[in-house]
């Protein structure tokens, strides 16, 4: 049984489809790619599954729960959750008090209070954080400032901050883009340790080729709106359609 069931998915803004049809399957414990030329509606595609835009017409089902339609926040307390270009921090607060932050759909109490009170949840809950951030290797960062990290540390606080939530997909809307290679390994090294220790999906949309190519066990290639072909980095990369719709845009380094 697939995880994420997309069937016949369309967004439409006014007369342009920028999904137009798509059928996508995503199994649990899976590492997916989503790529496309820029403009393809990845990112759209996106956001219609995390619910920041609505459903033309179609049907997100996720765990079993058809999911279209629903808030963002329903979405991310079911278990699907994603990541943004931009980091998504608080830049003054410390990387534990910004995992503490991102769990406030986890608790009852005032968010601030779960910051500086002491009662026992709360505790709890800051017990939990510290783990996320040992797992993500930000200990040794626990009482920095979000603001004062490199930006390849910056990434893997979003990722925490995503984390947060006790998400089963997690979903990474280019993760490495605009970091060095050291970065870049630093960020990717962590994917497959979310699915292999804490059994997440992950569903990643990167113009990087090669963090897709090296990262991902199956890829979806997205043109126009319409889904153009899926396989492994292999078929991917010598699929002449996929080539002839990088050749017809600047991305184009398969």
């Amino acid at each position: 049984m697939s995880l994420l069931e997309i069937k016949d998915l369309v967004k439409r803004f006014g007369g342009l489809a920028a999904v137009n049809g798509v059928n996508l399957s995503i199994s649990d414990s899976e590492i997916r790619g989503v790529i496309g030329p820029n403009g393809a509606g990845k990112t759209t595609l996106f956001n219609l599954i995390s619910g920041a835009l609505s459903v033309t017409s179609g049907t997100i089902t996720f765990n079993g729960q058809v999911v279209s339609g629903k808030r963002p926040s329903h979405i991310a307390l079911a278990g699907l959750v994603r990541t943004f270009q931009r980091n998504a921090m608080f830049p003054t607060y410390s990387v534990l008090e910004n995992v503490v932050l991102a769990r406030h759909s986890q608790v009852k109490n005032n968010v601030f209070q779960t910051i500086f009170g002491r009662n026992q949840e709360e505790e709890e809950h800051r017990e939990r954080a510290k783990e996320i951030i040992h797992f993500m290797e930000l200990s040794d960062h626990q009482d920095e400032l979000a603001e004062n990290l490199s930006h390849g540390h910056q990434r893997i606080l979003g990722i925490a901050n995503a984390l947060a939530v006790e998400p089963k997909l997690i979903m990474l809307d280019e993760p490495v883009a605009g970091l060095n290679p050291t970065e870049t390994k630093m960020v990717t090294d962590h994917f497959r340790r979310l699915r292999d220790e804490w059994k997440i999906t992950v569903v990643l949309v990167e113009h990087d080729m090669r963090t897709v190519m090296e990262t991902c066990e199956y890829i979806s290639v997205i043109n126009f709106g319409k889904l153009l072909m899926e396989g492994n980095p292999e078929e991917v990369a010598n699929d002449k359609r996929v080539i002839e719709a990088y050749l017809g845009s600047d991305d184009y380094d398969l």
